[in-house]
Order: structure tokens, then sequence, then C-alpha cells
């Protein structure tokens, strides 16, 4: 279970530094992330995960979001300062622009001829501790680049909270954006201080599993938090565990029913689901509890413990039911429509119903009452 983030929280992730733009100054730099250097190469990144890429050097190649692949030339994209606070995003080596189409709203890479269109003007954001940038486009600075929920390019009305439109641009040469790795875990069992062997040996289990928590939900466009903490909390009774950011400090904490640990010490698994909170972004799940909850429990029940996931919900389930109605449903279309990365793709602030039509041809209802039950 995860409880939402506070609404001082929240301001964090919307709060922007315009670090370029026509309209705003150019040239202006930013504490947190420099400016490209003009006429390098760097490969850019999502937030929402994936890496931009050109199909080919082809005028008029498409523009799509792939598994970010630190061998691949496809994902390297040549950024160039273009004057008066824009730049231009090329694939290298041709004369071959990202291009927005001011009818389709899409993105393809067309030949630079030097219109608003295939220009970009840069904004330095606060997710990803500063490294995140929104890149505007000329023709309408209330467009952004995004990550499409079909992981085609297109643009889509600015929004520096949204993974789907923050993207990282690293130097060509530079190290693949972390993956994580094996998380930091302050425990506090003070208020059960006879489980303290049983949580430091959870402790282990919890660590070496997160990279492949990262992998599943992020594919490693940007990190999991490396740091958490687990506390024993006497208040909690009535289910066990769930996971908060302290409004204080803006750390993620797992509280733990004592009560419920005492009696279940052989459920790793309740851990791993608090752990998928942590890793993953709060936002996506705006709203969408049960999204967050079945995304939780796909990753305990089908890929931590497989075989675990039986259909352990009644009869009036639905696939917004939450938890392992949801997560069944998740496994279900991934697998017999042969989506591996499905949920990577729902971890998006751009969720919408209409990413199962466009990745199955029917909608969500359809498909549940397809599943087998």
């Amino acid at each position: 279970m995860i409880t939402r983030r506070t609404a001082a929280a929240a301001v964090v992730l919307s709060t922007a530094t315009v670090v370029s733009g026509m309209a705003f100054g150019a040239g202006t730099a930013s504490a947190a992330e420099s400016l490209p250097s003009s006429g390098a190469d760097y490969r850019i990144s999502s937030y929402a995960g994936g890496a931009l890429q050109w199909d080919s050097r082809n005028n008029g190649s498409n523009v799509v979001v792939r598994d970010w692949n630190e061998s691949s030339a496809q994902q390297l994209w040549t950024v160039r300062d273009e004057g008066n606070g824009s730049w231009s995003v090329k694939v290298p080596g041709t004369n071959n622009a990202a291009d927005r189409d001011r009818g389709k709203n899409t993105v393809g890479a067309w030949n630079y001829v030097g219109a608003d269109n295939q220009k970009w003007w840069l904004e330095n954001t606060s997710m990803g501790n500063g490294r995140a940038w929104l890149l505007h486009s000329v023709s309408d600075s209330n467009l952004c680049l995004a990550r499409g929920a079909d992981l085609n390019a297109k643009v889509a009305a600015c929004n520096a909270g949204d993974p789907a439109q923050s993207w990282n641009l690293d130097r060509n040469g530079a190290t693949t954006p972390p993956t994580s790795g094996r998380p930091t875990i302050d425990l506090d069992y003070s208020q059960a201080p006879d489980l303290g062997p049983w949580l430091e040996q959870q402790k282990k289990t919890v660590a070496d599993y997160y990279p492949t928590i990262s992998n599943l939900i992020t594919k490693g466009a940007f990190a999991a938090p490396g740091y958490f903490k687990i506390i024993f909390d006497p208040k909690l009774t009535d289910y066990p565990a769930f996971t908060t950011v302290n409004p204080g400090n803006g750390i993620k904490e797992v509280h733990v029913n004592i009560g419920y640990t005492r009696g279940n010490k052989g459920d790793t698994g309740f851990l791993v689901h608090e752990a998928v909170h942590v890793a993953v972004w709060d936002s996506p799940f705006s709203g969408k509890w049960w999204l967050g909850e079945g995304l939780a429990d796909w990753v305990r029940d089908y890929n931590f413990q497989p075989g675990t996931g039986a259909q352990h919900f009644g009869p009036d389930s639905n696939y917004d039911s939450g938890y392992q109605a949801t997560a069944r449903f998740i496994d279900y279309v991934s697998k017999a429509y042969n989506k591996p990365d499905l949920a990577h793709l729902l971890n998006t602030t751009n969720y919408s119903e209409q990413i199962w039509v466009q990745l199955t041809g029917k909608s969500a209802q359809q498909l549940w009452n397809e599943m087998p039950k």
C-alpha cells in the first residue's frame, strides 16, 4: 500500500527553472544542469523509461522511444545551438532534425530548413535532482516533446511534473543512466527489538531484488531512490505495511505492522510489494491507486515469487479493483498480447484508458471480460 504525496512534496515536481528560452531570455544557465555543448552528440532518455531513437537516416524517419541501449547509434542525437535560445536535435551525419508535425503533433526526423517547428528551447526542471529537461517546441511553446503511450515521439501540453515529457541529455560516452543498484536501507526496529534479526535478514533480500524491481518498472531510464527506511510502527494494525513520504525530508519510509510480522515471518513478499512503491514514480498513480497497487502485486506475485499469483479476488472484481485482481489483469494482457513491457508503459503520468486500445485494439473492460477467471 502507498499513501499519496503531500501537497508540499508535489510542488517540488512541478517547480521549473527556465534555462534557455526565446520568450524568457536566452543563454541563462541553471546550477542544476548545464546547457548542452553545441554540436555534440547526446543520448536523450525519458524519465518514463527508454531513450529517443531514430528509425533510419532517411528523410522522414520515425522518431520513437526504445529501451536504453548504450551501444545503439540510433539513440545518438546531435544537439546544436541555433541561436536566440533555440536548439535543433539532429540525426548525426545528416541534416534531418526532430520535426513537429503542426497538424498531427507527432514528431519525425525531416530535412532541417530552420523552421520553428524544427527548433526547441530547453527548460531545466527539478525532476531527477535537477537533471531533467522539457523540450518546448519553438513554434508553440505550450507544447513539449513527449514519449507517447505507444512509444512514438509526439508533443503534448507542457507539464513539468510529467516523466513522459522529462528528458535526460547525456553526452555520448557517459555511463548508462543509473539503474538503482542495491539501495541503502536503514532499519528502525526499536519498537519491536525481538524482530530485529528477522528484519535484518529481510533487508538483504529486498536490497538484492531492488535492481530487478527498477528494471521491470523503469527500464533503467531513471534511478529509483537509492535510500529508504523500514520502520516497525506500533500504530499500524489494519494492514501489513504502507509506504509514505516523510514530509520533513522527502525520504520514503516503509511502515510495517508488528503484529502481522510476528504471525507471518515467512512472508518477504509484502516487503517487496512496498519496495515497488519506493522504486516507482508516485505521480503516475495520482487518482489511480488501483494501478499502483496492481503493479506492486504483479512484481511480487508474478516475478519475485512466480506461481503464487492465484486469483484471490472476488467474482465482483474488475481490472481496476487493485491488488491481485489488477496484477492478474496486467499479467494476462502482457502475455496474451505479447507486451512484456506493459508494466513499464503503465508507469507514466499520461496514463489513460486509451493505452489498452492502442496496445491491443481492445478496451480494458473487453480485456478483463475475456480474461480467464
